[in-house]
């Protein structure tokens, strides 16, 4: 036997007794299963973080129109800006946090005078960025979220943003995003609550006329993004 045929003979014995051998399956099935096993963890814990979050929003939007409820004078803009503080209290990691309190009124039409049913703006606040304050000419893109109301009654709506961020990326889905939450309750005691002057428009009047060529947005509300809800 020469050299080579030996060290292949050995070479297929040693191969041949290494497939057989069962000592090092838990280490390989190990190396396969743990990269998975990790994404799991991350991705679990990456949905339990963005559903606390959103918990933690929708908190917040009600602590803020409970209290804005139980009001019963003038509402200031230290007032509103307090609210504000509050939300990002209770959303301790709150990132690109915004805020905005709207008192509106039903009005129900009059065919003798041929105005239709619709709602009116008395007065609208914003806080943060991303979210613009609602007018006369504006609010029927949520007229159809705030629940049925009698002739001139009130109703307050809190609306909250925050941009969120996953802590880690899945693979899969938008790493960031927007959770928006809207919440609306009428006042407890006083029919009608009166809000910051600031937060009063030129067209947010009783009769229904809209001035088409009012700027309803704020310096701090220049631009607005499109939501992705959780």
């Amino acid at each position: 036997m020469n050299l080579r045929s030996f060290i292949q003979k050995h070479l297929a014995g040693v191969t041949s007794r290494f497939l057989k051998r069962e000592d090092g399956v838990v280490s390989i099935e190990a190396i396969m299963t743990f990269p998975l096993l990790f994404w799991s963890v991350w991705t679990a814990y990456t949905y339990f973080d963005g559903y606390r979050q959103g918990a933690s929003n929708l908190k917040a939007a009600y602590a803020v129109a409970d209290i804005l409820s139980r009001e019963k004078d003038t509402v200031t803009d230290q007032y509103i800006t307090s609210m504000y503080d509050l939300q990002r209290y209770m959303i301790s990691e709150g990132n690109g946090l915004s805020l905005r309190i709207s008192f509106v009124r039903w009005d129900t039409g009059d065919e003798s005078t041929d105005t239709d049913d619709r709602h009116f703006v008395e007065w609208s606040c914003t806080r943060g960025e991303g979210l613009t304050r609602w007018s006369n000419e504006t609010v029927d893109q949520v007229s159809d979220r705030i629940p049925i109301m009698a002739d001139n009654a009130t109703m307050i709506l809190v609306e909250t943003r925050h941009h969120y961020v996953r802590p880690f990326k899945i693979g899969f889905g938008s790493n960031e995003f927007f959770i928006d939450k809207f919440i609306f309750t009428q006042p407890r005691g006083y029919t009608f609550i009166q809000g910051p002057d600031s937060c009063k428009d030129a067209n947010n009047v009783d009769d229904g006329t809209v001035d088409s060529g009012h700027d309803d947005s704020t310096p701090e509300d220049n631009t607005t993004v499109e939501p992705s809800t959780l």
